[in-house]
C-alpha cells in the first residue's frame, strides 16, 4: 500500500468515512454510511482495516473520551494533518491509541462484513455487444 503522504487525495474520502465512526454520536448509522462510502474505493479490505487502525484511529481516538467531543464532523484539513503528522513519527513512537485499539477492532468487525457485502452486491458493468 502506498504511504499516506503519497496518497492523500485517494485517502481523504476514506479518512472522512472512517473518522465519522469516532464522532460523539451513535455509531450504527455511521457504520452503514461508512460501508457505502468505502465499498467503491480501490483499497482492499486489508488496506481499509490498516487505514482504520494505523491512520484514523490514532488521530481521533481521543474524541471517544472527550467530555464534549466532536459530534458533527472532523475538520478535514485538521484530520489530514493529524494523520500525516502521526505517520511521519517513527513507528515506535506511534503508541497513541493503543489502549483503545480494541474499539477500532470492534468497529472493523462491524464495518468489514458490510463493505464485503456492498462490494459483492455491486452490479458489474454490462456490455452492450
Amino acid at each position: 500500500m502506498m504511504p499516506a503522504c503519497d496518497d492523500r487525495a485517494g485517502r481523504e474520502p476514506v479518512w472522512r468515512a472512517l473518522s465519522d465512526l469516532y464522532l460523539d454520536a451513535p455509531v450504527r448509522p455511521h457504520v452503514r454510511a461508512a460501508a457505502a462510502a468505502l465499498a467503491p474505493t480501490r483499497y482492499s479490505a486489508h488496506e481499509l482495516r490498516a487505514i482504520l487502525l494505523d491512520e484514523v484511529h490514532p488521530a481521533v481516538c481521543a474524541n471517544l473520551c472527550a467530555t464534549a467531543g466532536v459530534w458533527d464532523a472532523f475538520d478535514m484539513q485538521w484530520l489530514a494533518e493529524a494523520i500525516l503528522a502521526q505517520q511521519r513519527r517513527p513507528r515506535w513512537l506511534r503508541a497513541r491509541g493503543r489502549c483503545t485499539r480494541r474499539h477500532a477492532e470492534f468497529l472493523w468487525r462491524l464495518l468489514g462484513p458490510r463493505v464485503a457485502r456492498a462490494r459483492a452486491t455491486a452490479l458489474p458493468p454490462t456490455s452492450s455487444c
